[in-house]
């Protein structure tokens, strides 16, 4: 039998917690563990612990109970009660992909300066929850939180709170909320946007995003952005 040592994450990265399971710091080698291990789901609605900005991931899904794929399955000789169909559950669109760039400099965790990394799995309110202080190669420091969840009471229900604020500078700020539909693997790292339209508070928002007379909580609040 071939034995393979096994790779244990570092403890002080993955300090011991009553009710949280927390991640001190970006380990890309634990990927595939850390999608599984924060994971949400209450029986019908499930997302995989996946960073917002869709990558990088070993798998990066959302499922639905019941949505799967089927398929005949064949024997050399058939017997009575084998299987006949099979199932395999697949992806459906996923909604959870928020990216974020600010002067045009996309935030993307296997190339940031992370001053500092927190993400944990709260077991007593169902969250997962971020904070990241991203210092950009201009100098300019970017605080990051989410939260993420899944409703017990109501099934259908998923949200996000994405928030983000600069400390020391000014900048523009792009936040975009994208759509996937089944896609499975690493996705890209974003490439800078064009085609900005400035509006009065001083953010960028994509021209097809908004018209410019509509209000967002990024023109209300030009140092953050709340539910998503």
């Amino acid at each position: 039998m071939i034995h393979h040592e096994r790779i244990r994450p570092p403890s002080h990265d993955y300090p011991a917690d009553e009710w949280n399971i927390v991640e001190k710091r970006f380990h890309p080698e634990f990927l595939a563990q850390l999608e599984t291990m924060l994971a949400l789901g209450n029986g019908y609605l499930g997302m995989r612990g996946c960073p917002e900005e869709g990558g990088p991931n070993a798998e990066n899904s959302t499922l639905i109970n019941g949505f799967y794929e089927t398929r005949p399955i064949t024997y050399p000789e058939d017997a009575y009660g084998f299987a006949k169909t099979g199932q395999t559950i697949v992806s459906v669109t996923d909604s959870k992909i928020i990216k974020l760039f600010v002067d045009d400099e996309p935030f993307w965790l296997p190339d940031a300066n992370l001053l500092s990394y927190d993400r944990r799995l709260n077991l007593k309110s169902g969250t997962l929850d971020r904070q990241i202080l991203w210092e950009m190669p201009s100098g300019k420091q970017v605080l990051i939180t989410s939260r993420r969840l899944i409703s017990f009471a109501h099934r259908h229900v998923a949200a996000i709170s994405y928030n983000v604020t600069l400390l020391n500078a000014g900048a523009s700020l792009v936040i975009s909320s994208e759509m996937v539909a089944n896609q499975f693997g690493v996705l890209p790292k974003p490439m800078i946007r064009d085609r900005r339209e400035r509006l009065p508070v001083g953010c960028f928002i994509p021209k097809p995003a908004m018209p410019k007379s509509a209000g967002s909580c990024c023109a209300m609040r030009p140092k953050g952005a709340g539910w998503l």
